[in-house]
């Protein structure tokens, strides 16, 4: 097509047509089973040793199924034929979250005791015998008066527990915050500032519902729009709208993005917060527009305000404006300060005002000494975290996507539903081969393409050499815009210096290739058991 070779200074028609076509696909895949509508959504709360009492219809329950809410649930389970006379079954705790749980009776009674040991929060509970069907519930009362939350939502019990009904990986804490936030409750996590967790609680602020779709649905809506940055990114550093488009396929088509981006964590904020950043600094640059530097600062205080390690993207973008200073010889003084002013000032007025706007806890950030306090607080968390984790990983392994994370895995009797966080190995290879280019071209030819990449990749990766704490895959998530972008000009080198015109074709096919078959392990649908162990690649896979 004529249009792919055609150079580009600003988008048109065709560029609107193509970023269409691509976001309309992508997000009719990462909407599909993205997770429930519907949840319960009315919660009990009581008080440590209170009691529950359930009178069933029948004793023929095989197990009893609850949704806990925001609290850790622990409490002794007895059942019995009477209410009199009733044996201990079991001492159960529950460390999840919104989520769906399972307690085997495997003991006849149709009267159930709950004696809490902790404050819980439960949005329904439900009793299902071995045809699992979900048994009626004569009676609940609490502490002998009678109560209706526990039960007024049984059309609400699953047929079998699953992420699309319940929370997995890092929501328990991000997502869960995000409800906090919206009913101002006692915050769970406070070790990242608010604004990621903001975000997320808009679509639950809005219909006052608790669901896996709202608590997913703003994190895979960056996601999306992580792909449209791509594509101008693309356009920005190659003119030319095929490598956008290349630049925009790779993000699509990466089954760590695909699978990250749709889990209810605030790193999709992040890294499209930290990509615009850079984007409307490169574009300054070009265009000379104090619009353009003025969003680029406004987008760094957004990602330092989600996470610290938003704080990266600072010597990219210092050292792009120095060099724009050196190379045009500026000394006036006012050039020099603005940034200054809206590179510094703005975050930290940015930052403040988003504790003071949401505090933690209605008091704990509400005033600058406290905010300042909070922060000393999570400096020390991350700086002294020493715990160990199974799918930890070294800074140097993340380029190959040695060990991703397994966030996911609900098992049934010959099937599974699992989500792992492996990059596209296709992808991500090359983006190996890409950096001595990169290197090459900018230390001989003095490429400003090439040292823009480089710079950005080094200064985004590299500090995690000197961080002792646990770290994991999607520390690297970031680096993936620029690390995806440098795969582009290794391509576009391929393809005009090496005169190899089929070789981007038949790449793209392979990418798209290993994005289908690896479709399943990332995306929770459901699959054989067997099916993840014919793609592990390497022993520290897994699915």
């Amino acid at each position: 097509m004529k249009y792919l070779d055609e150079e580009v200074e600003k988008l048109n028609k065709i560029d609107y047509l193509f970023i269409g076509i691509i976001v309309l696909l992508y997000a009719i895949l990462s909407f599909y089973k993205l997770g429930d509508f519907t949840s319960p959504n009315t919660f009990f709360r009581a008080n440590k040793e209170d009691i529950i009492d359930i009178e069933l219809e029948s004793n023929d329950n095989y197990k009893m199924r609850f949704y806990s809410g925001e609290k850790t649930v622990k409490f002794r389970l007895y059942v019995g034929e009477t209410k009199e006379q009733l044996d201990f079954i079991t001492l159960y705790e529950s460390d999840k979250y919104f989520s769906w749980n399972d307690i085997i009776l495997d003991h006849k009674g149709k009267y159930v005791r709950l004696y809490f040991l902790k404050n819980p929060s439960i949005g329904e509970i439900g009793f299902i015998n071995k045809m699992n069907e979900i048994q009626k519930i004569k009676n609940i009362s609490y502490n002998n008066k009678s109560v209706h939350l526990l039960s007024d939502e049984q059309e609400m019990i699953p047929d079998r527990i699953s992420y699309m009904n319940s929370m997995y990986f890092d929501e328990i804490y991000f997502a869960t915050t995000a409800y906090q936030k919206v009913f101002h409750l006692k915050i769970e996590e406070w070790t990242h500032p608010p604004l990621g967790k903001l975000i997320q609680a808009i679509p639950i602020a809005i219909t006052k519902k608790m669901t896996p779709f709202n608590y997913r649905l703003m994190g895979n809506i960056s996601g999306i729009l992580l792909l449209i940055v791509m594509y101008i990114f693309g356009i920005v550093l190659f003119k030319k709208r095929k490598y956008a488009l290349i630049s925009m396929l790779l993000m699509a088509l990466d089954t760590f993005h695909f699978a990250h981006t749709r889990m209810g964590t605030v790193d999709s904020h992040l890294v499209l917060m930290m990509s615009l950043s850079l984007l409307y600094m490169v574009l300054f640059l070009k265009k000379e527009k104090k619009l353009y530097m003025i969003l680029s600062a406004l987008f760094f205080s957004f990602s330092i305000t989600i996470k610290w390690t938003g704080l990266y993207m600072i010597i990219p973008l210092f050292v792009l404006y120095l060099y724009r200073l050196l190379q045009n010889r500026i000394k006036d003084w006012k050039k020099i300060i603005t940034p200054i002013i809206l590179f510094i000032f703005l975050p930290i007025g940015f930052y403040i005002s988003i504790y003071l706007i949401s505090p933690n806890n209605l008091n704990e950030t509400n005033t600058i000494n406290n905010i300042i306090l909070e922060q000393k607080k999570m400096y020390h968390y991350h700086s002294t975290l020493k715990e160990s984790h199974d799918f930890s990983s070294k800074w140097y392994t993340w380029p190959i996507s040695y060990k991703p994370v397994w966030y996911h895995l609900q098992e049934y009797i010959d099937t599974k539903e699992t989500i792992s966080g492996v990059g596209n190995i296709i992808i991500w290879f090359l983006g190996l081969i890409s950096i001595p280019l990169l290197m090459i071209e900018t230390i001989q030819k003095k490429d400003k393409t090439a040292a823009l990449l480089l710079l950005t990749i080094i200064y985004l990766w590299i500090p995690y050499m000197f961080i002792k704490r646990v770290m994991f895959l999607y520390h690297f998530f970031p680096v993936l815009p620029f690390y995806f972008l440098s795969i582009v000009y290794l391509l576009k080198y391929i393809e005009e210096k090496m005169k190899l015109k089929h070789f981007i074709k038949i790449y793209l096919l392979i990418v798209l290739f290993y994005f289908m078959i690896y479709y399943p392990v990332v995306s929770g649908i459901e699959i054989n058991k067997s099916y993840g162990e014919y793609l592990r690649l390497f022993s520290s896979w897994y699915f």
